[in-house]
């Protein structure tokens, strides 16, 4: 029996540093062109770096490094003529950004600096992301007021720098799942020898551009590294210690990143705060645990990757360049969040010291992550006391509470003691609310649900008329809209509602019963 012909392999490069792949190329226009998809369609992982416990983390570390500044006597005096810039990588959703505003502005306050005194600039590679965030209605409550600004920005080209603030401004960047996503190079150690590990990519066909990174086939093979592998004497200084001390590993080497460090901090007169949360390795021995093939980890349906990230090298060119790296003391975490100071002794940044080790240190978090991940298996039996004091972990996280949900609203109805907790809960897991998914438009029905519940019915009503606004009219809507005018003796009103109930679901009895209960009343 005669059978089709395989497809020629066709191949794409042979035997390049890794940092010089096609594979960049193709990430990049990956995340260029799905835009808000990558996350809402393809799943590409972001929960663990967009809620508002690292929000909260990471805005206690800036405030901190903003009063560091405010004590710095060189000039330009922070101010809102001259404020502290702030930089977000790759921000996708937008989500981090507002969950971290909304906690960064009470501390201003608090200090009394006015808002102005930061000035946010939201950042990524899609034309179709920026034009959603000039759309958020969110978002808008920062950009109106001048705080929040949006630039198109593919993290690792060369003119990333124009991104950054007036000369001589301090500076922060924050990079969350950034940098293992920005080219690296790799490198394979065994018995005080170095080279370097070469990629040859090809495709099954003729096609020069594969539909996505999934169609590839790649492989790696060995090359000598040159004593001068890098043009920056800093960096072949890292390899050589690596050389020197590893007996046996596969290293990463974040070279875009590096360049990317470099320039953003030739504006900042070297007052420059790095916050990168990222999967990676922060100590050197765990190095030892890569060996063989660099191994790349793919997402949203193998059209993009990532790898990781080697926060030890990034910390060693800080060292060499006058910086200062804070690294958590935990080893083997899923998520590295790794602080790094620009040019200055660790003494002229006390507070932000003291705020990385006291955020960092106690409960970060990957801690977070895993704990709601061993929860999942034991969320049936959770109790309502049990339900508050996750919501408390998470810092009134939106995600647990749409998980929680279907196990606490059966107990509501016969709830005393835990009552006001409850209502207080709902209200502040509403203010998190940042819309990205349409399953995140549950959030407003839901929290109306449990007010209903707890009879605060004016508060319920509320929650029922912004869902109504979020998914439309609804049968269950306009019910429990009638419910809470009746609880509030507002019977017309009632009425209207379990009509419109009704005429929306003419099958809904209980909808029914209570249109003709009413009725009959008020006629």
């Amino acid at each position: 029996m005669a059978t089709a012909p395989e497809k020629p392999e066709q191949l794409l490069e042979t035997s390049v540093p890794l940092s010089q792949s096609a594979i960049w190329r193709l990430q990049s226009d990956y995340y260029s062109q799905r835009g808000l998809k990558a996350w809402t369609e393809d799943l590409v992982p972001s929960y663990i770096t967009n809620n508002p416990f690292i929000a909260q983390i990471y805005a206690e570390i800036v405030a901190a490094f903003l009063q560091d500044c405010l004590g710095c006597p060189e000039p330009p005096a922070v101010s809102p003529e001259s404020p502290l810039r702030i930089l977000e990588l790759g921000a996708g959703t937008g989500k981090f950004s507002y969950l971290f505003l909304r906690r960064l502005m009470p501390l201003l306050e608090a200090k009394g600096l006015p808002p102005q005194t930061v000035r946010y600039t939201l950042t990524d590679c899609s034309e179709e992301l920026l034009a959603y965030w000039r759309s958020n209605e969110y978002l808008k409550e920062f950009s109106r007021s001048g705080i929040l600004e949006f630039e198109l920005l593919r993290a690792g080209d060369r003119a990333a720098a124009a991104a950054t603030a007036t000369a001589g401004s301090p500076l922060v960047v924050i990079a969350n799942y950034v940098f293992d996503s920005l080219p690296q190079d790799a490198f394979v150690i065994q018995n005080g020898a170095i080279s370097e590990a070469l990629i040859t990519a090809s495709a099954a066909g003729n096609s020069q551009s594969p539909a996505t990174l999934g169609d590839l086939q790649l492989s790696f093979s060995n090359a000598p590294v040159p004593p001068q592998r890098y043009a920056d004497p800093s960096w072949n200084e890292i390899l050589e210690h690596y050389r020197r001390e590893l007996p046996a590993a596969t290293i990463f080497f974040p070279s875009a990143a590096l360049t990317l460090l470099q320039q953003l901090s030739q504006s900042t007169r070297g007052r420059m705060l790095v916050l990168a949360g990222d999967k990676g390795f922060a100590h050197q021995q765990e190095l030892t645990l890569t060996q063989g093939p660099p191994s790349l980890e793919f997402h949203g349906s193998r059209r993009c990757f990532s790898s990781m990230v080697n926060f030890g090298a990034i910390s060693r060119y800080f060292a060499a360049t006058g910086g200062v790296a804070l690294l958590p003391s935990k080893h083997f975490t899923s998520l590295n969040i790794c602080a790094f100071l620009g040019r200055g002794a660790l003494a002229e940044y006390p507070r932000t010291a003291v705020a990385y080790q006291q955020a960092v240190e106690a409960f970060g978090p990957d801690d977070l992550f895993a704990v709601m991940s061993w929860l999942n298996a034991y969320l049936e039996s959770i109790s309502l006391a049990q339900a508050l004091s996750v919501l408390r972990l998470t810092h009134w996280d939106t995600t647990a509470f749409l998980r929680i949900f279907p196990v606490i609203a059966p107990k509501l109805r016969s709830v005393v003691a835990e009552r006001s907790d409850l209502r207080d809960a709902v209200l502040r897991v509403w203010d998190n609310r940042y819309p990205v998914d349409p399953a995140d438009n549950l959030l407003a029905f839901d929290c109306g649900v449990v007010l209903l519940e707890l009879r605060f019915h004016s508060e319920a009503a509320q929650m029922f008329k912004a869902s109504e606004q979020l998914l439309g009219k609804t049968a269950a809507i306009s019910y429990n809209l009638g419910l809470c005018a009746l609880a509030l003796d507002r019977r017309a009103e009632a009425l209207e509602h379990m009509t419109e109930a009704c005429r929306l679901d003419p099958s809904f009895q209980a909808a029914r019963a209570s249109r003709e209960g009413l009725e009959k009343e008020i006629g």
